[in-house]
C-alpha cells in the first residue's frame, strides 16, 4: 500500500534562507543561490523557492526545488511516523552506464583482462564520462552517487590505478575487444594532439598543435568503426613525430591485434607513397582524398572532366557528379574517382578571383623590387631586368582559365574496384565519425589537456578515457536513433539521468524519484529496463 509525503515537514535550513509572506497569509521560503552586485553596484541575489512554512510546526513543507538543491528527490512515501532523509544519492547515471557497459561487452572483457581492478576501472570511467578528467573531485562524486560494486575512491587511488595498468594488460584487452566486436566494417583513422603543462612526460614534445596551444603535446591516433560508430583502438606517441610517419607502425600494431580484413578511410594528410604501398602489401584496402595540388590529381581531372557532367554520372544522394577510372600510381593498380560539385565550383571561383586580386595588389607594390616567388608566376607573366628587378606584370589568362576549368572538381583514391563512385564518396564523408570521436574525447571528456605529470599515469589515464569514450560513443549512437532526443545535447541527457536519485530515509527504506516522461524515453532508447533502477529499493515504497 502506497502512502504519500505530501505536506511532510522538515527542519528549516539554517543558512541562506529568506521569508516572503503572501497576501493569503502563507509564508514562502527562498534559498539564496548567489549574492552579487549588479552593474550599478547595488547588492542583489538570485533566489529560488524551496517550499512554505507549516503554521502548526513552524517547519518547512519542501517542494521539488528543495530536494534538487540539497541533492534529494521528490519526497518518498511514508507512514504516519516522522521520517527524515538520511542519505540522498544519484542513481540514474551509474545504473545506466552499467547497463551500457554490459551491452558493449566492456564488463566481460575487463573482468577477463583486469580480474582484480575491473570494478575500479569501470567506476573511474563512469566518473570521467560524467565529470571529466580532473580526478581531484572523484571522492565527492562517490559520496553523491550510488555505487555499490567498488569501495569509495580518492584522486590518489586513481593515480595508483592508472600507474598499475601494464602494456601487456592493455594489449590483451584490445585483442579481446577487437575479437569481441568482430565486425568486418570500414574503419576511419585519424590523429589528434593532447597538450600538457608537465615537464616529466618524455613523449610530450613540441610539434604541430591542432588546438593552436603553445604547449608541448602527445599525439593520439585512433581507429573508429564507421558502422558501429565505436572506437576500436588507439595509440599514443611522441608529439614531434609527423602523423604520416607513424602510420606504418600503427597499421603493423593493429594487424598484430587482429585488425585485418578492413578498409581504412584516411584523411589526405596520410596519402604518401610509402603509406599506400605499405597498406596494399599488408592486405589492407583504403579510401583517401588526394591533395588538390598534386600533379596526378590535376591529370585525373583534366582527363575526365569532359565526361563527368553526364546524367548517368549524377549521384543523387550527394548532389554531385562522379566517374571512376582505373589508374596506376606508385606502381599500384588503383581507382581514381573524379567528382564535380556545382557548389564547390562557385566557392572555388570566388577563391581564385580573390587570390588573383590579392596577388595583383602585392605585385603593384613591388615595382622595382628584386625577384618574385613562384606563386606570382602561377597567375602572372612578370617582366624582369637581368638583375631580377620587376619592371612590369600582366595577368596570364591562359593559366587562370586552366584553373577555372578545374573549379568544383575533387578526387578520391580507392584500392577497391568493386565500389561505385557514390559508395566511395559516402564512405569518405562518413569518416567524420572519428573527428566527432576526438571532439567527444577532448571536449566532452575534457582530455584537451592530459592533466597528469608522469608517463605511467598518462598511459593508464588515456586507457580509462578510452573506456569512457566507448560508453559515450555507444550511448550517442543509440540517442541519435531517436527523433525525440536529437535536440538534446549529451550533457543534457546526463543531467536528466543524474536527476534520478535514491533517498534513504531514517528508517533505512529507500525511495526512487518518480520518473519523468523524458527520463523514461532516454532509458528506453538506451535499452535500460526501468526495473533495474528499483532492484535496490523497497519495492513497496518505490514510486514509478
Amino acid at each position: 500500500m502506497q502512502t504519500t509525503l505530501k505536506n511532510k515537514t522538515i527542519p528549516i535550513p539554517e543558512k541562506r534562507i529568506t521569508y516572503k509572506k503572501a497576501t493569503n497569509g502563507t509564508t514562502y521560503l527562498y534559498y539564496t543561490q548567489r549574492a552579487y552586485r549588479n552593474k550599478k553596484g547595488k547588492p542583489t541575489s538570485d533566489e529560488i523557492s524551496i517550499g512554505k512554512k507549516d503554521t502548526k510546526t513552524g517547519n518547512l513543507i519542501p517542494n521539488k526545488n528543495y530536494y534538487n538543491i540539497f541533492q534529494t528527490t521528490n519526497p518518498p512515501q511514508t507512514t504516519t511516523q516522522t521520517l527524515t532523509p538520511n542519505n540522498i544519492q544519484t542513481h540514474g547515471t551509474t545504473t545506466t552506464l552499467t547497463q551500457i557497459a554490459n551491452q558493449t561487452g566492456l564488463t566481460t572483457i575487463l573482468k577477463n583482462t583486469f580480474p582484480t581492478t575491473h570494478n575500479q576501472l569501470l567506476a573511474t570511467a563512469y566518473y570521467i564520462l560524467c565529470k571529466g578528467n580532473v580526478m581531484m573531485y572523484i571522492e565527492d562524486w562517490f559520496n553523491q552517487t550510488n555505487i555499490d560494486f567498488t569501495p569509495k575512491m580518492t584522486d590518489i587511488d586513481t593515480s595508483r590505478l592508472f600507474a598499475s595498468i601494464t602494456n601487456q594488460e592493455r594489449k590483451e584487452f584490445f585483442k579481446q575487444w577487437i575479437k569481441h566486436r568482430g565486425e568486418q566494417e570500414y574503419i576511419a583513422y585519424d590523429v589528434s594532439s593532447l597538450s600538457t603543462y608537465s615537464n616529466n612526460i618524455n613523449i610530450a614534445e613540441w610539434g604541430y598543435n591542432r588546438d593552436q596551444e603553445n604547449l608541448p603535446q602527445v599525439n593520439l591516433e585512433m581507429y573508429y568503426g564507421m558502422t558501429t560508430q565505436i572506437p576500436v583502438y588507439y595509440d599514443v606517441y611522441s608529439g614531434s613525430i609527423p602523423d604520416k610517419t607513424y602510420m606504418e607502425f600503427m597499421m603493423a600494431t593493429a594487424k598484430d591485434l587482429g585488425i585485418t580484413k578492413v578498409c581504412f578511410i584516411l584523411d589526405r594528410g596520410f596519402e604518401t607513397e610509402d603509406n599506400l604501398i605499405f597498406l596494399r602489401n599488408q592486405g589492407f584496402s583504403f579510401i583517401t582524398a588526394m591533395p588538390s595540388s598534386r600533379v596526378d590529381v590535376l591529370r585525373f581531372i583534366d582527363e575526365n572532366k569532359s565526361r563527368v557532367r553526364s546524367v548517368s554520372n549524377w549521384i543523387k544522394e550527394y548532389d554531385v557528379y562522379g566517374v571512376k577510372c582505373e589508374v596506376e600510381l606508385f606502381g599500384l593498380k588503383l581507382w581514381a574517382h573524379v567528382y564535380y560539385d556545382s557548389e564547390k565550383q562557385s566557392f572555388d571561383e570566388k577563391e581564385l578571383y580573390a587570390c588573383v586580386e590579392r596577388l595583383q595588389s602585392e605585385l603593384g607594390k613591388m615595382s622595382g623590387s628584386k625577384g618574385v616567388s613562384r606563386r606570382y608566376r602561377d597567375f602572372f607573366v612578370v617582366e624582369e631586368t637581368g638583375q631580377g628587378v620587376v619592371l612590369s606584370f600582366e595577368l596570364d589568362t591562359v593559366l587562370v582559365d586552366v584553373r577555372l576549368g578545374r573549379a568544383g572538381f575533387f578526387v578520391l583514391l580507392c584500392s577497391r574496384g568493386d565500389l561505385s563512385s557514390g559508395e566511395v564518396l559516402g564512405l569518405y564523408r562518413g569518416r567524420d565519425v572519428v573527428e566527432k570521436g576526438f571532439c567527444g574525447f577532448k571536449n566532452g571528456l575534457d582530455f584537451r589537456r592530459v592533466r597528469t605529470h608522469w608517463v605511467r599515469t598518462l598511459e593508464g589515464k588515456l586507457f580509462v578515457g578510452f573506456l569512457a569514450l566507448v560508453l559515450r560513443s555507444y550511448m550517442g549512437c543509440l540517442l541519435r536513433g531517436n527523433v525525440e532526443l536529437k535536440r538534446l545535447t549529451f550533457d543534457k541527457v546526463l543531467l536528466e539521468l543524474e536527476k534520478i536519485r535514491i533517498v534513504t530515509m531514517s528508517d533505512m527504506s529507500q525511495h526512487l524519484i518518480p520518473l519523468t516522461k523524458l527520463q523514461k524515453t532516454i532509458l528506453t532508447t538506451l535499452k535500460v529496463p526501468i526495473e533495474t533502477l528499483t532492484t535496490k529499493t523497497d519495492s513497496k515504497k518505490c514510486i514509478l
